[in-house]
């Protein structure tokens, strides 16, 4: 290590687990975390660093060797070796990562894509019907959760009680032993290893089943079950939040809206400057492997680090007015699912939705707010969307 003087992280006042942290002063709260320092220093959970600029989350994301996560990607601590894959650092992450990967390829993506025009289909001609209401739970919710049934192959039952579940969990994921809060969903995906194990049925979940991971070893029911949570619980929760946030945006900006419907093919460039503007998610932690030096600051070996992705999304040194929404910009270059060997590995699956959900839109009628929108606050610190959004679309002429 140089001998070099370091500079002094600047101590902030940051909870990302802080309830009261809704849409009124969230987008705020990063804006002062950027503004008042590169690297930043919360007291909470035995202290951690925070990096909230750019170039700092991206360079840290793709430096897994000193950024790990196989002590946990949250903060503080609750899952350790728990979420596959992400717990796991390589080789094991690498052993884990590749057989999930293969629910959501681009070519079984690409292959779904009729099945979710017509469950997008369905959802809004429904929702137009019934003279609207939340879309979040008519259309945002539910769009997902039936992927689901190709993506992994889960029963109708299993889809019933999932988000259920999952709203029990982060409720208690900070407060509860792990396995406690994640209970609810375990069961369900114990239940789906149990019902493929007994049965072929000649989709993902068998596939995963047969499949082997360290050094040849089969999959557990345990580790199969987990790698299922994994995908159930990311495979609907950035969905929901980031169409959600559409439904929002699009609502209360009807030249865009407008301009969509005049070219459903810019759905793609819609899809990726929400996902940038209103990252569905936020935050995860790492810890460091060694000593690392950050724009001046050390931040010593075992190191809690805050890597803020919706920060960096609205980091001004990247993306001019970082605060609007701007379909034409080059916004690709998100941070939203993550970078490195821990990107999200669902992402194609949520921009195909996304650009189905738009492209499906546009052949309605205009959809206008007919309510106040409610926030919720980060979920498990990290998960953002409405949480109940009316809408209503108007009479076609």
């Amino acid at each position: 290590m140089s001998d070099c003087p370091h500079s002094t992280p600047v101590p902030v006042n940051f909870d990302h687990n802080d309830q009261a942290l809704t849409e009124d002063n969230l987008w705020q709260a990063y804006a002062d975390l950027q503004s008042t320092g590169r690297v930043t220093y919360s007291q909470r959970y035995g202290g951690f660093y925070i990096l909230s600029h750019y170039d700092d989350v991206k360079a840290a994301l793709r430096d897994h060797d000193t950024f790990v996560s196989g002590l946990g990607h949250r903060i503080p601590t609750v899952s350790e070796g728990r979420d596959v894959p992400i717990d796991f650092d390589p080789p094991v992450h690498t052993s884990y990562r590749k057989p999930m990967a293969a629910a959501v390829t681009p070519t079984r993506v690409r292959a779904l894509e009729p099945f979710l025009r017509g469950v997008a289909r369905d959802l809004v001609q429904a929702f137009v019907a019934q003279g609207g209401g939340d879309v979040v739970s008519a259309i945002s919710l539910p769009l997902p959760l039936r992927a689901l049934t190709q993506v992994a192959g889960f029963s109708d039952d299993t889809i019933e009680g999932l988000h259920k579940a999952t709203e029990e969990m982060w409720a208690q994921v900070y407060d509860a032993d792990f396995d406690d809060a994640y209970a609810g969903i375990k069961a369900l995906m114990d239940a789906e290893v149990a019902r493929h194990r007994a049965e072929d049925l000649g989709d993902y979940s068998n596939a995963l089943l047969d499949t082997t991971v360290i050094d040849g070893a089969p999959v557990s029911d345990d580790l199969a079950a987990r790698m299922l949570m994994s995908l159930a619980i990311a495979g609907h929760e950035t969905t929901l939040n980031a169409a959600s946030s559409l439904f929002w945006l699009l609502a209360n900006d009807l030249e865009s809206q407008d301009k969509l419907r005049a070219d459903p093919g810019l759905a793609p460039q819609y899809v990726e400057e929400v996902l940038r503007l209103r990252a569905p998610i936020h935050q995860f932690g790492r810890r460091t492997s060694k000593d690392v030096v950050v724009d001046g600051v050390l931040i010593p070996a075992g190191s809690q680090v805050l890597v803020a992705y919706a920060s960096a999304n609205r980091d001004a040194e990247k993306f001019d007015r970082p605060d609007e929404f701007d379909p034409d910009r080059a916004s690709r270059a998100h941070l939203t699912f993550g970078w490195g060997i821990h990107q999200c590995l669902g992402a194609p699956l949520v921009r195909a939705e996304l650009k189905v959900l738009l492209e499906t839109l546009c052949e309605f009628p205009r959809f206008l707010p007919a309510g106040e929108v409610t926030w919720g606050p980060l979920k498990g610190g990290a998960h953002y969307g409405p949480a109940h959004l009316p809408l209503q679309f108007e009479e076609a002429k």
